[in-house]
């Protein structure tokens, strides 16, 4: 019988060659995964079938919050598949420029391994199709030695495909993700802050207004919105002005079954001014003063920009108060950027 210092030293020299082969395992892994990816962004069929194993029980299950789910089994079903979309999307890309893995965890038993991420592709005004977030679980098999992907698990969402900042948050106001566009706005934004990992008004007296809309968004979501109403969403929210006057809002809204915050999206204040005459039956002169008064112009400057006299301003201003119930251009802009389409 071995002493008990010799069994000690036994156990840590096993212990230590389990986990350098465990190490080698998930490099294994890791590297099939990377070159089943690379031969996609390359769109090389032959390539990336190598690494799947070709059998019935093979399985792809997808889910597009804008598209639907869909679950393809079998090996051939899950190649036709692949051929249509590199035939649809045959430009090939450079895996290192366009996507990132975050988050990646492998968990390893003897024969059978599994690999949940966040894909992030990089959006550049292309028709890339796998720009946005990703997230994917895929279960790889041992088969003759080699690790081959069995089954893919899908989820991609809509809202990164937008190209204005957005945030996702919980309900107690901590960021849970943002886009790369937010990353960047917010090292400087003038009305909304990051402390202690929660999104704030960076004016307090503003703060109040944002907890309120994100109550909403949450109280919402547990009643289980549906989509096409929850698209529809929307509580802009008061952040104050920038060091120009210009009105500083954020956007609390539901989709994807999150809820999230956007600012500095000239396309969402476009389309819900346009809204916003729909449904109080403004005039394209109303409409034309509302874009300028969002934009943080009085009514000598609107004057100006749009060739009229101050005083037909102001007629068209309080025919905009009076359609919309308001009294102060300060709450004609929190209606016309909170405009919604009425539920069918």
């Amino acid at each position: 019988m071995l002493p008990a210092t010799a069994r000690a030293m036994l156990q840590s020299a096993n212990g230590d060659r389990r986990g350098m082969d465990e190490e080698a395992e998930k490099a294994a892994i890791m590297a099939v995964l990377r070159a089943e990816t690379d031969a996609y962004m390359r769109r090389d069929f032959p390539a990336l079938a190598q690494h799947w194993v070709h059998s019935p029980q093979a399985r792809v299950m997808i889910a597009f919050a804008s598209l639907g789910e869909r679950v393809i089994e079998g090996w051939d079903a899950i190649a036709e598949r692949y051929q249509s979309v590199m035939g649809r999307f045959s430009q090939p890309y450079d895996t290192a420029d366009r996507l990132r893995w975050e988050k990646v965890n492998i968990v390893l038993g003897t024969d059978m391994a599994w690999v949940s991420y966040d894909q992030v592709g990089s959006d550049s005004g292309d028709d890339f199709e796998m720009s946005g977030l990703q997230q994917e679980l895929k279960i790889f098999h041992r088969i003759d030695g080699a690790w081959k992907i069995g089954c893919l698990v899908l989820m991609q969402r809509t809202v990164e495909h937008v190209t204005c900042p957005l945030i996702e948050v919980d309900a107690d106001g901590r960021v849970v993700w943002m886009n790369r566009q937010a990353e960047v706005r917010m090292r400087d934004h003038p009305g909304l802050v990051l402390a202690a990992g929660r999104l704030r008004a960076r004016l307090r007296d503003r703060d109040a207004g944002l907890r309120d809309a994100l109550g909403w968004a949450f109280r919402e979501l547990k009643v289980h919105v549906p989509p096409r109403l929850a698209s529809r969403q929307a509580r802009a929210v008061p952040l104050g002005e920038d060091d120009d006057a210009v009105p500083l809002f954020c956007w609390v809204f539901l989709e994807d079954g999150k809820a999230l915050v956007s600012f500095d999206d000239v396309e969402t204040v476009a389309r819900r001014i346009d809204l916003a005459a729909d449904i109080y039956d403004l005039s394209p002169a109303q409409v034309r003063l509302a874009r300028l008064i969002v934009d943080g112009r009085d009514l000598a400057a609107a004057s100006e920009t749009l060739g009229v006299s101050v005083n037909t301003l102001r007629t068209h201003l309080q025919r905009m108060f009076d359609r919309t119930g308001v009294r102060s251009q300060a709450a004609l802009v929190r209606v016309l950027l909170s405009a919604e389409a009425p539920t069918k």
